[in-house]
């Protein structure tokens, strides 16, 4: 602080040095004067207090491992994460969410903040996030035909290669978006969606395309409470 005051006196006799350099060393002055009684450290990180006392939290055994992980982190404990023995520090830009370090900006699971996961994307949609926010979009060769989801172009015979293209009765199915006779499926399969689906074990479509299973099993095209002899997974 004496310093500062020295160097401000020396301008003020001295005429040669410029108005705006002698309130420079004025306001150096008064900064030193009103901090120095403080105690006020340059640095904003947390310190070693800020650091034990986070990491008495823990039990004995673990607080070396959390003391080394906020030295690390230069005190900031909002960047410390990890349980047990085994704590890190998260880099800048990133957060704790569920034990472990993550990017909030692109993180799936917890896009914008913690806990905070996108939907999982429907049929032939994919999911991402992008700046914190969820976004959804038809994957190549899907679009969104006006009933808010996906629809595959290539099978969907009420939008068969475009929205809209209705596939007529003589040419009831859409193979690779094309209208056809024939059933793009081997014999003994049915076309349920955009998959060949066996209607007789298929826990899924068992009997007709949609019809959920909600037994044991499919067999021949009905769901069965109880497994038969010799069934086996």
């Amino acid at each position: 602080m004496t310093h500062h005051w020295d160097e401000f006196s020396k301008s003020l006799a001295d005429k040669s040095i410029p108005r705006r350099q002698t309130l420079r060393l004025l306001g150096a002055a008064l900064a030193g004067a009103l901090l120095s009684p403080l105690g006020v450290k340059t640095a904003s990180a947390g310190g070693p207090g800020s650091c034990r006392t986070f990491c008495n939290q823990y039990p004995k055994s673990q607080r070396s491992a959390c003391l080394a992980a906020c030295q690390a982190c230069s005190g900031d404990t909002s960047r410390l994460c990890g349980s047990s023995s085994s704590f890190t520090c998260c880099a800048a830009g990133t957060a704790c969410c569920s034990g472990y370090c993550t990017d909030l900006a692109n993180d799936f699971d917890h896009c914008g903040a913690c806990g905070a996961p996108c939907d999982y994307p429907g049929p032939y949609e994919d999911g991402a996030c992008v700046d914190g926010h969820c976004f959804y979009s038809c994957v190549e060769g899907a679009a969104d035909c006006g009933d808010a989801a996906c629809t595959p172009l290539w099978a969907d015979p009420d939008n068969c290669g475009a929205c809209g293209n209705a596939c007529p009765e003589s040419a009831p199915y859409c193979n690779q978006g094309v209208c056809s006779s024939e059933s793009p499926c081997s014999p003994g399969l049915t076309l349920c969606g955009d998959v060949c689906v066996n209607l007789l074990t298929d826990m899924n479509n068992c009997g007709a395309c949609g019809s959920v299973c909600e037994l044991d099993y499919c067999g021949g095209g009905e769901c069965v409470g109880n497994y038969p002899p010799g069934w086996e997974w």
